[in-house]
């Protein structure tokens, strides 16, 4: 009977190997066949897709500079969508873009009945958004309910407001920790190790959802004080530390006032597609006593940032 028992063991063990060695050719293949499509996704486009940060103070130009991003050949006929965090997208869009209906802002904010914000589902609205988004550059159209639209290109996502995301992420963090909902309680919440590592996943998750998209991609945050001690000692943008290290592009907006006229900057920090471009300053915009112009940056509109 031992025989019999050990014949088996051995007949079901190389049942077993086969298995495995046929999962292990199969992921292979799997392997071979991404790694393989990947390289020719990249041969097909044209140029890489922009990653930039952006970052400035209020009023900077920030969203202005993004929403810029189209040639003229491409305004009727590529899409921008906007996951407006900061809220301060449709103004900038209603001055410059009102009659533009191929620029989409999205306010992901949900709100309880007393008017607290309900983060988890606020967080679930977004990625629904970048789900869409990426609907519509993969079958060129967005379905819902009984309406069709179509979207022949779709040129960038800017995720305005990565320091409301990394505060909403900070929340989602501390309700967690509390296992309760009521937001006011979790204000109260300090922060510990294993909370900060929550909040960077929940934040990541958003911010890679956003770099899979096949177009480009613009995150828009405000500066932050930095102190040494009571002393501020500089500023720095108000993303998740790891943030700046996934950028191809960044740029840091900036403001010069003299007497009645007003210029905006735009100055380079980062470029892993031109280094050309690192360390320059452009301008962006001039007022002069209410003349207003607007020159945008043309690296943007053509992606050689």
């Amino acid at each position: 009977m031992m025989g019999i028992g050990s014949k088996s063991g051995k007949a079901a063990g190389s049942v077993l190997q086969q298995a495995n060695n046929n999962l292990n050719e199969s992921a292979f293949k799997a392997a071979k066949m991404r790694a393989m499509n990947q390289r020719r996704n990249l041969l097909e486009q044209e140029q890489a897709h922009l990653i930039c940060g952006v970052s400035g103070n209020p009023g900077d130009g920030k969203t202005g500079l993004c929403l810029d991003c189209r040639t003229d050949k491409e305004l009727d006929t590529h899409w921008i969508f906007v996951l407006d965090y900061d809220e301060g997208a449709e103004p900038t869009w209603r001055q410059h873009w009102s009659s533009d209906e191929k620029v989409v802002i999205f306010n992901p904010y949900v709100y309880n009945e007393d008017m607290t914000i309900d983060y988890l589902k606020t967080a679930d609205m977004s990625r629904y958004f970048m789900a869409m988004v990426n609907e519509a550059i993969e079958t060129g159209k967005i379905e819902y309910e009984d309406e069709v639209v179509e979207v022949e290109a779709v040129k960038a996502i800017i995720f305005d407001g990565l320091d409301s995301w990394l505060d909403t992420t900070n929340m989602i963090a501390r309700l967690n920790h509390i296992k309760g909902g009521d937001p006011r309680q979790a204000d109260k919440v300090k922060m510990v190790p294993t909370q900060w590592y929550a909040r960077n996943e929940e934040y990541k998750r958003l911010f890679n959802a956003a770099l899979q998209l096949r177009c480009h991609k613009f995150f828009i945050t405000h500066m932050k004080e930095v102190h040494d001690g009571f002393e501020i000692v500089g500023t720095k943008p108000d993303w998740e530390k790891s943030t700046t290290a996934k950028l191809y592009q960044y740029v840091q907006m900036s403001r010069e006032e003299r007497g009645k006229s007003l210029k905006l900057w735009a100055t380079v920090k980062k470029s892993k597609t031109n280094a050309e471009n690192v360390g320059q300053k452009f301008l962006v915009m001039e007022n002069d006593g209410g003349n207003v112009t607007w020159h945008g940056l043309p690296q943007v509109k053509d992606g050689t940032l």
